[in-house]
């Protein structure tokens, strides 16, 4: 097949495969595979630790053989062969305490068996394979214990090879060697015996380790149930669900205090979300409304022109003025509109030492050329007017600060009866800050409305009488640039009767 064709036959089967197919590894739980993990870690260092042991007692035992070996060859070396049966039976000789089963050899220079002595405790009678033991090899043995097979004979079982440890050495009275042989059986089973319990020992160990260990991580890891029940209900939509704080400073508990921060964040963020989601609308919907409200008016008038309707000059002219009331009209709520939307791509403020009294004069005078009937008194907070070379300076956007002042004039004085006077008064208070307020003497705002006169298109007049009402804009950009100037903005009642706007600035640091 080309291969081109393979590698397409390959892709198409690797496509085939599901791409959220998991191994068998992740499938496993966490709690199983750090339980089997602490098990086959103990397991390990308890074959670790028990062939450590099992070296170092195999080495002490054939050292205590080795030190049994020497002590009886530096004994035996010395005495005559034919001789030594009568002196072990006289006791001439003191042998040291060796084991039941031993072998002691006297060997010629060829290594022929001059003598040996075989102790047995059972019918086993072995004796270790000595073939080729001349003096010159017993000699370059330099007597370093070693280990030899046994030799068959009668009565052995067979296939059963017993193994010694013998040392040779070279007789000093007389020629020949002398060998002296331990079986290796008795520590060979020692060390089978405890192979055999320290196996038994461990698997009981790894027994009861594993469950402990399986009993600790549950509990360790049963506050991550209490993580995944939170998940789940957050995902559910209930951003309100919280983890249960747990004391100290321990994984789990910071773990629940950084979920908890998270989540706190999460909710704040959709509560703003929501918020921000119900303005706009309400935004999108106002807007729309302000602009489609004149918008029928143009067009109904432009039509009544169309079709004849209006054949008088006067009416004609009367229709002209209310189609270009209702131009104006649009191009103040499109100014508004755009600068809300300047404010709120949050650009760097430019500021610079500004007089708000001098401010205060020149808006004054704007709102009453444009409003005849304005009455708009500059006082202090004890109603006496300010001296002509008063001063309160911040530092602010000059252009920005006459936008607020003018608003709130004209704001007071479309909803103050035309023979009442418009307070502005202004003064430092304490706390480094300036205080601004404008007084009228309408008809107030409602306490439980006074907190919502600063939202975009917010009127306390319903019935939008566009005489009175406005675009309900005005204050709304009021606010927006007080709060970028780090200023406050609230509506109070002012005593007598009427509407309070109270503005505190910063006050220049000098």
């Amino acid at each position: 097949m080309p291969k081109g064709k393979r590698s397409a036959a390959a892709d198409s089967k690797s496509a085939a495969r599901p791409r959220n197919q998991v191994g068998f590894f992740q499938r496993i739980s966490l709690r199983t595979k750090l339980t089997a993990l602490s098990v086959a870690l103990i397991g390990v260092l308890l074959v670790v630790s028990s062939l450590g042991t099992i070296s170092l007692l195999k080495t002490y035992l054939q050292q205590n053989v080795d030190t049994l070996l020497n002590s009886t060859a530096a004994t035996l070396q010395h005495e005559d062969p034919a001789l030594l049966e009568d002196r072990l039976a006289s006791q001439k000789v003191q042998l040291p305490r060796l084991p039941s089963d031993y072998y002691i050899a006297y060997l010629d220079p060829s290594g022929g068996l001059l003598i040996g002595l075989v102790s047995a405790a059972g019918k086993n009678t072995d004796v270790p394979n000595m073939s080729g033991f001349t003096a010159s090899w017993v000699k370059s043995t330099n007597a370093i214990p070693f280990e030899v097979k046994s030799k068959k004979v009668t009565g052995s079982t067979k296939g059963n090879i017993t193994t010694w440890r013998m040392v040779a050495v070279p007789l000093t009275e007389q020629s020949g060697s002398l060998v002296v042989a331990l079986p290796t059986a008795s520590n060979t089973l020692l060390l089978d015996q405890y192979a055999n319990i320290g196996a038994g020992f461990g698997l009981l160990l790894l027994v009861i380790s594993g469950a402990a260990t399986w009993i600790v991580i549950t509990s360790a890891l049963r506050p991550l149930r209490e993580v995944e029940r939170t998940a789940k209900a957050v995902a559910e939509g209930d951003i309100s669900q919280r983890l249960m704080e747990q004391p100290g400073t321990t994984e789990i508990g910071r773990i629940n205090q950084s979920l908890n921060t998270m989540l706190g964040s999460i909710e704040s963020a959709m509560s703003s979300r929501n918020k921000t989601l119900d303005q706009m609308r309400r935004f999108i919907a106002d807007a729309s409304h302000e602009l489609r409200t004149p918008l029928v008016s143009v067009r109904g008038y432009a039509e009544l022109y169309r079709i004849g309707a209006l054949k008088e000059p006067k009416a004609v002219g009367e229709a002209m003025q209310r189609i270009e009331n209702e131009a104006i009209r649009m191009s103040e709520l499109v100014e508004n509109l755009l600068a809300l939307a300047r404010m709120d791509e949050a650009t760097a403020l430019k500021t610079n030492p500004t007089d708000l009294v001098s401010l205060a004069r020149d808006a004054a005078m704007d709102v009453s050329v444009a409003n005849h009937s304005s009455n708009i008194a500059i006082n202090d907070f004890n109603g006496k007017p300010l001296a002509a070379g008063a001063q309160l300076m911040v530092d602010a956007d000059s252009g920005q600060l006459r936008q607020v002042l003018i608003n709130l004039l004209a704001n007071a004085a479309r909803f103050s009866p035309n023979d009442e006077k418009i307070e502005l008064a202004m003064a430092e208070a304490p706390g480094d800050r300036v205080v601004i307020e404008v007084r009228d003497r309408g008809e107030g705002i409602p306490r439980e409305l006074r907190s919502k006169v600063f939202e975009r298109f917010f009127r306390a007049d319903n019935s939008r009488n566009r005489e009175t009402g406005g675009s309900g804009l005005g204050l709304a950009i009021v606010k927006g640039i007080i709060s970028r100037h780090g200023g406050e903005i609230v509506a109070d009642e002012t005593p007598g009767g009427g509407t309070t706007i109270r503005v505190a600035l910063p006050k220049r640091q000098r």
